[in-house]
């Protein structure tokens, strides 16, 4: 019952649609945080090179759009990607992994902050995301970020409400043998984050 609960009180993520997620990548979205990043690179069937300056379309809604823009050696896994809902990119050992999620009416990035804080519990009681603090990317979207603790895995997180509040972006990265400056790299992409105004948003 409580992990019922905390799935509830949770963002649901967004399908290329804007559909509620089925059940089953729910759980897949938990086993992946809580079963660590070395098994799903194992198992990932393909990857694409993003090109320097190369930017992304995350998703969008409400007449706004979040993108995210690269540098050199990131690398987007194709085979555990879903255009507008979920991305895992990586650059050496470090991966960063994306959701476009849908908050309940009116959530705060607060309230997003805690449903994140119990689903990476789900299925380890020892994983912790630490106390937020808020964080502003390069183009001015507002949002939080804190350090994220999975098994032997270090990282940070962050969470970014669009500025309509019905889509929000979510990151968690980490690494379990990164150099502080391949942390860092992944915390520059994630600051690269913008909502801007589109026509084509999912009304």
């Amino acid at each position: 019952m409580a992990e019922e609960s905390a799935q509830l009180r949770h963002a649901r993520s967004r399908g290329p649609r804007s559909n509620w997620v089925p059940l089953g990548i729910a759980a897949a979205v938990v086993a992946v945080l809580t079963g660590g990043w070395t098994l799903l690179n194992a198992g990932l069937p393909r990857t694409e090179d993003l090109a320097a300056g190369q930017s992304i379309t995350l998703g969008s809604g409400q007449g706004y759009e979040a993108s995210m823009s690269f540098d050199d050696g990131w690398e987007l896994n194709t085979g555990s990607s879903t255009q507008g809902a979920r991305y895992v990119f990586s650059k050496g050992p470090v991966n960063l992994r994306v959701s476009v999620v849908t908050p309940p009416v009116r959530a705060t990035a607060t309230e997003l902050w805690e449903g994140m804080r119990d689903i990476v519990r789900v299925g380890d009681a020892t994983a912790a995301l630490g106390e937020p603090e808020p964080i502003t990317s390069e183009a001015g979207a507002e949002g939080l970020t804190g350090d994220l603790h999975l098994r032997q895995n270090i990282g940070t997180a962050a969470v970014f409400l669009s500025p309509g509040g019905d889509f929000a972006v979510e990151t968690q990265a980490f690494s379990s043998d990164a150099t502080p400056t391949e942390v860092a790299d992944a915390e520059k992409l994630v600051r690269t984050i913008r909502f801007s105004r589109s026509s084509g948003g999912t009304p």
